[in-house]
């Protein structure tokens, strides 16, 4: 079984093409899980997130899926995720559940989002802007690579991130881009 904090906080050099071929081949098993459970109709989007989702951007070689489903259905998927395809299921709240799960030697987190709940807004819209920015890409690596060398600490490491995610945040909401979405005001 996977643990969130299994993983050292350790940062590899971008696997870009091999993470998304990863994250696709992972989606294809989380979408044929879900209709085995009967669940296929809950699914609003599947999105490959976080910093392997960034091309040339250095990453903990862990994919992120964002999961989003229908409000309401999140804990239901997320144990059918774990029952069918392995993992443990972490309750963070009624509109986000965690899955960390192990594939062939891969890690993966998968998040299973409630369609309202601003968690996945926030994540594609930083990576939307990692993707488009090499600035704040490049700004994005140093701040990662600072706090991996300075910390073993997961949540002191994702707090280190945040005021740069909401610098990300306030860029994703200039006229410059466009989501199908209100981009939340904080992370």
């Amino acid at each position: 079984m996977v643990d969130l904090k299994d993983d050292p906080i350790e940062l590899v050099d971008s696997r870009h093409e091999t993470w998304v071929e990863r994250y696709e081949a992972e989606r294809g098993r989380l979408r044929d899980a879900l209709a085995a459970a009967g669940l296929s109709d809950s699914i609003v989007r599947v999105e490959h997130v976080g910093s392997t989702a960034v091309p040339d951007l250095a990453a903990k070689d862990i994919v992120d899926l964002d999961v989003v489903v229908t409000d309401g259905t999140v804990r239901e998927v997320a144990t059918a995720i774990v029952h069918r395809l392995g993992g443990k299921r972490y309750d963070n709240h009624d509109g986000w559940n965690v899955v960390p799960r192990r594939h062939d030697g891969q890690r993966f987190n998968v998040h299973v989002f409630g369609e309202s709940d601003d968690g996945w807004k926030v994540s594609v819209a930083t990576r939307d802007v990692l993707r488009d920015r090499d600035d704040l890409r490049e700004e994005y690596e140093s701040v990662k690579r600072r706090l991996a060398d300075d910390t073993d600490d997961l949540g002191e490491y994702s707090k280190g991130k945040t005021e740069l995610v909401e610098t990300l945040l306030d860029e994703a909401r200039t006229e410059t881009y466009e989501f199908a979405f209100e981009v939340p005001e904080s992370a």
